[in-house]
């Protein structure tokens, strides 16, 4: 304040005719879009200036919402949409977790209607996104193999001198990114989790063309589509660099994924068989299948949460992101099988990540470097496994899709054995654990473990009976066993509500 104002007794006369002034002028049509674009960027670089710090409250006093709006709606200041937008998200993050009723900008997100005006963010967005996309993809390119890369790849391997063995490109290429245009995350995270008008609209622009894609015929990747693109790169990439920066816009991602597995409007869209191409980056091994359409979406945002846990399993684990990660699983379970929906996915591929975590958590909770997180970690994890058994029968394709994960949790059974070795360890007072000794009760997750094991031991001793000698033979056991008797399961822990 001293600075802008010469000292405290002055500063409200003096930001006051500031945000007065800035209203002013991008309220105006008929000043120079130059102008209008000049004095955006000055505030958000003013804005980003002051933080969290007190000066940011005149911004809350005075609304720039409706002339923020008037640069994204105006045709002649449109073009300017990313940066009003990123605006419109600094100011409604300012004091957001203490003062979230006093800020307006959040309000008007909420109670935005104007689909015109989103759809417009939604197409800066989108641009911006890719931008980003293509700075990862420049630096190695991870397109999925051709016919002519997987020939070429056979013929080297029959030249063992000749084959290369797969190996991850260096890290430190990686380094730079992502590169600014990232910060539309921020932008796009605030919408979707505020605004009801700019979910449908990101939604829909799923199955609703849009407008300049039908005057030129040109194809326009949807932005959901987009945005699952970049935040497999975010995700796979986040701690390959140790940057702070690449873990917070990782952990954002992961946030925004939530927020979308929290939409049944979205998931109804993403649930849809889609001919759009996603590229997701396989630019860390080992790659997932690629995404070959027609196929939904959804099994796009799976396969982000996968990367996640696959890539970020470190002594310094960002737990809280792990925590968001998993929900993100829960709340996709809980959809496909309130919506009765099958879905066709390699279900293989997140049970493993699942259980990776689990044992990663068990071998090196001794080691690991944490704020704490760590018990809530596993029985998240857990209930997760335990709603995918539960329920299998209505989220799951076909009966060897259940066989399949019967036959993961049993031949894993040792890997959950080590949870209960693992909650004894990380409990604290304060922690579900001590719920217990206050009511007498086990906890959710510490019930989902009693669950898992109580149907692996049952399975294992069929497998013993039957004296299995291979992961074939096992499988086929564990099938008979399901088809003559259907699945063995215990408590049903996760009633007909939403989960909050």
């Amino acid at each position: 304040m001293d600075l802008f104002a010469g000292g405290v007794g002055d500063s409200d006369r003096v930001f006051n005719n500031l945000t007065a002034a800035i209203d002013d002028i991008l309220s105006d049509t008929t000043t120079s879009a130059t102008l209008r674009h000049e004095v955006l960027q000055m505030t958000v670089i003013f804005v980003c200036g002051l933080s969290q710090l007190s000066p940011g409250a005149y911004f809350l006093r005075h609304d720039l919402f409706p002339c923020i709006s008037k640069i994204i709606t105006t045709p002649d200041t449109e073009k300017y949409t990313f940066e009003a937008a990123l605006l419109i998200a600094l100011l409604a993050n300012f004091h957001k977790s203490d003062a979230a009723k006093l800020n307006p900008y959040l309000r008007c997100i909420r109670e935005a209607k104007d689909e015109k005006m989103m759809k417009k963010i939604c197409w800066a967005a989108n641009f911006a996104a890719a931008a980003v996309v293509k700075a990862y993809q420049e630096i190695s390119d991870d397109s999925a193999p051709t016919f002519a890369t997987t020939l070429g790849s056979f013929f080297s391997s029959l030249r063992p001198a000749l084959a290369a063995t797969p190996v991850d490109p260096p890290r430190e290429l990686f380094k730079q990114q992502p590169i600014e245009a990232c910060v539309i995350l921020l932008p796009i995270f605030e919408f979707l989790h505020g605004s009801a008008t700019f979910r449908k609209v990101f939604a829909d622009s799923l199955t609703i063309p849009e407008e300049k894609e039908k005057k030129t015929a040109v194809s326009i990747t949807p932005l959901p589509i987009t945005l699952l693109s970049l935040s497999s790169y975010l995700l796979s990439h986040a701690s390959s660099s140790s940057s702070p920066r690449a873990i917070a816009y990782a952990n954002l991602a992961i946030n925004t994924l939530l927020v979308i597995s929290e939409s049944d409007t979205i998931l109804a869209a993403l649930r849809q068989d889609t001919t759009e191409q996603i590229r997701l980056c396989r630019q860390r091994l080992p790659p997932l299948p690629p995404f070959l359409p027609p196929k939904p979406p959804l099994c796009a945002l799976i396969d982000c949460t996968i990367l996640w846990m696959r890539h970020n399993l470190h002594k310094k684990l960002e737990v809280h992101s792990y925590v968001t990660c998993i929900r993100t699983c829960y709340q996709v379970l809980w959809y496909l099988q309130k919506e009765h929906v099958r879905l066709d996915y390699h279900w293989q591929e997140l049970w493993q990540a699942l259980l990776l975590l689990l044992d990663f958590l068990a071998s090196k909770v001794d080691s690991l470097i944490t704020t704490g997180g760590v018990e809530q970690l596993v029985h998240e994890t857990l209930l997760a496994f335990d709603l995918a058994l539960c329920r299998s029968e209505y989220l799951l394709p076909t009966p060897k899709a259940v066989h399949e994960l019967v036959y993961e949790v049993v031949r894993s059974a040792d890997v959950f054995r080590k949870q209960y070795v693992l909650l004894d360890k990380v409990s604290s007072p304060h922690s579900p654990a001590s719920h217990k000794r206050l009511t007498g009760a086990e906890p959710r997750g510490v019930q989902a473990l009693d669950n898992i094991i109580a149907l692996a031991e049952h399975y294992e001793t069929t497998l013993r009976d039957a004296d299995v000698r291979s992961a074939t033979q096992g499988l086929r056991a564990v099938a008979q066993e399901v088809e003559k008797d259907g699945l063995k399961y215990g408590v049903d822990l996760h009633g007909t509500d939403d989960p909050p």
